[in-house]
């Protein structure tokens, strides 16, 4: 009697932290949609190991492989009917990226697809999409640790996808580095997003949307400070305030904000820059966040094939 039900596992490899979802599918049904079963995540920062030749180092890569080797018992012990694994921003980028998928693989035991950024646009968008009502235009957001996906669609179709070259790790470290904050750094990294970003701002605004959907850690930060502080709507205004008050605290190991959590801290400001740029550019006074991402829309993909 063929499986009433399927396992299958997801690995994200971002460019801040991999993350590895394990589920069940039903195979009957007219709409089979994944059961969630386990979520397990770290926190590797690869893009932290970028060099200035886009070289990943060393800890980098250790911390990857430490993270890969544990992902790799959870999904022996699960023992799914497939795993999927692929990996964004900063492998892409990554010059030594043969010899880092080399050691990868051979750590998780399973293949390993380096995406483009289109494609990681389209699952961020599968994702989002997943886990929130898509049924009109909407504008969708994530902030990465090595690239920002911006995605415009109408109901489960995205129609303008643009990966573009801008993270918040990778932010954290051009303009923060050294820790401190300050006014001219905080522009300096706002107007660098705002010019990545100008090429493609006419086909967000021909295309427009309804509600603008953030994905992804730097949302789920800006949410939960939020949250803590009674900010019921967020806003581009509110988003504004909240860099100026890092501004005022002046080094990035003294923020201190309700709802802020310690593994955010080291990235937050690289992180809400490059949001208030965009909500800037394309005009957007009010957001929403999400809890789907990359790695969901890589799990339904992975669901609509079997059960295809």
């Amino acid at each position: 009697m063929p499986a009433k039900k399927r396992k299958l596992a997801a690995i994200d490899m971002g460019s801040n932290s991999f993350h590895l979802l394990m589920a069940e599918v039903s195979m009957t049904g007219f709409f089979p949609k994944p059961r969630i079963l386990a979520r397990h995540k770290q926190k590797v920062r690869l893009a932290d190991g970028l060099d200035d030749n886009d070289k990943i180092d060393g800890q980098a890569i250790s911390r990857g492989v430490d993270c890969l080797k544990l992902f790799a018992k959870e999904i022996q012990r699960f023992q799914p009917h497939e795993v999927k694994a692929v990996a964004t921003a900063a492998l892409r980028k990554a010059s030594n990226q043969k010899a880092l998928l080399d050691e990868f693989e051979a750590a998780l035991g399973s293949p390993i697809e380096v995406i483009t950024g289109d494609r990681e646009a389209e699952l961020i968008y599968a994702g989002v999409c997943s886990a929130s009502q898509c049924r009109d235009k909407v504008l969708v957001i994530d902030i990465g640790g090595a690239s920002t996906e911006i995605i415009a669609g109408n109901g489960p179709r995205p129609n303008v996808l643009n990966s573009l070259d801008m993270g918040c790790v990778v932010f954290q470290n051009r303009f923060f580095k050294d820790g401190i904050i300050d006014k001219t750094r905080i522009d300096q990294a706002i107007q660098l997003a705002e010019k990545r970003l100008s090429p493609h701002t006419q086909d967000y605004q021909h295309h427009g949307w309804l509600r603008v959907l953030g994905a992804s850690g730097t949302f789920r930060a800006v949410s939960e400070i939020a949250a803590a502080e009674g900010q019921q709507v967020l806003t581009r205004e509110w988003l504004g305030q909240l860099i100026q008050r890092c501004t005022e605290q002046g080094r990035v190991q003294r923020l201190s904000f309700a709802g802020l959590r310690e593994d955010r801290r080291a990235v937050l400001v690289g992180g809400i820059t490059i949001l208030f740029a965009v909500l800037k550019t394309l005009d957007v006074d009010k957001f929403e966040v999400t809890t789907g991402a990359l790695r969901e829309g890589l799990l339904a993909q992975l669901a609509d094939k079997i059960t295809a």
